[in-house]
Formats: C-alpha cells, structure tokens, sequence
C-alpha cells in the first residue's frame, strides 16, 4: 500500500518534469507537412471565392497558414470558418488513386493469368519429365535441362508475387 502511494506520487511528478523538457517547443501539437499547408491554403482560397473571407484576412490567414509549424497554428489560422464544408478531394489525388487503383487491378489480372500459366507449364513439364525418365532413363543432363527449364519461369514469376506497385511522389 505504501509503495502504491509513494509509486502515484513519484510518476507524475517524473512525468510532468521529463515530458515538459522533451515536449517542442511549439506546444506539443504534432508538426505540420506541405500537403497540410497546401490543403489549409487551398481551404482558404476557397473561403475567399464563396465570400466567406474578406482581401485582407486572406492575406493575414494565408501568411499564417503558410508559416504554420504545427497543426494547432493551422487551427487557429482556419479559426472561425467551417471545416471543410464543401472542400471535394482535390482533382490530382483522385486521378492518382484511380491511376493506382488501375495499376494495382492491372498487376492483379496479370499475377493471376501468369500463375495459372505458370501452374499449367509446370504440370506439363513435370509430364514430360516423367515421359523421358520412363522412356531414356534418369541422365544427369536431362535433369538439368529440367531443372533449368523449370527454374527461370519460377524465377520470373516470384519477381512478379514481390513487385511493388509504385505511389507517385507526394501523395
């Protein structure tokens, strides 16, 4: 009981200590990326064309926007304007998805038509093997030949199961 006490006592005081020292010095709000600058700047530009935003505030919010570190001064720039209300994802990033999306069903009829394929050589292969085993005997080259002949279409169609889609830059 005493050590329970004496633990709830210490920890937060610890906590308060060390986590103030470590804490940024903007806040503790997490850090704000270009794409979040650009997507409160484009939030803005589209306040100002519906009439929700006079020249002046802007001006004054865009330059707040633009020097924002952090999501909480990207809050308060945006302060007092509808969240998003009307904001549709941005044309580029809809084409990027479908761009990705149709990469992405591309690879997947391909990685399919491949591995059927792939299973069907091999089955007519593993056919053949045992045809010339029956017929001439195991031989050293033969096997080879086999082994070689089976290896680079199952060489190349592992490289396809591990192929990556690529995300374009920034998105």
């Amino acid at each position: 009981m005493i050590l329970w006490s004496l633990i709830t006592w210490i920890v937060p005081r610890l906590w308060r200590r060390w986590g103030a020292a470590a804490a940024p010095a903007y806040g503790g709000s997490t850090l704000a990326a270009d794409r979040d600058r650009e997507r409160a700047a484009a939030d803005l530009r589209e306040h100002y064309v519906r009439g929700s935003l006079t020249l002046d505030e802007f001006s004054q919010r865009a330059g707040r926007v633009l020097t924002a570190r952090s999501h909480r001064q990207l809050r308060a720039a945006l302060s007092g304007l509808s969240p998003r209300a009307f904001a549709a994802p941005h044309p580029f990033d809809l084409v990027a998805r479908g761009r990705l999306a149709a990469q992405a069903a591309v690879h997947g009829v391909a990685l399919a038509l491949f591995t059927g394929a792939y299973l069907l050589f091999s089955g007519v292969l593993l056919l053949v093997l045992a045809v010339t085993l029956l017929v001439h005997g195991a031989s050293a080259s033969a096997l080879v030949a086999f082994l070689v002949v089976w290896l680079v279409p199952t060489y190349l169609l592992s490289r396809l199961w591990r192929r990556r889609l690529v995300r374009p830059h920034g998105r």
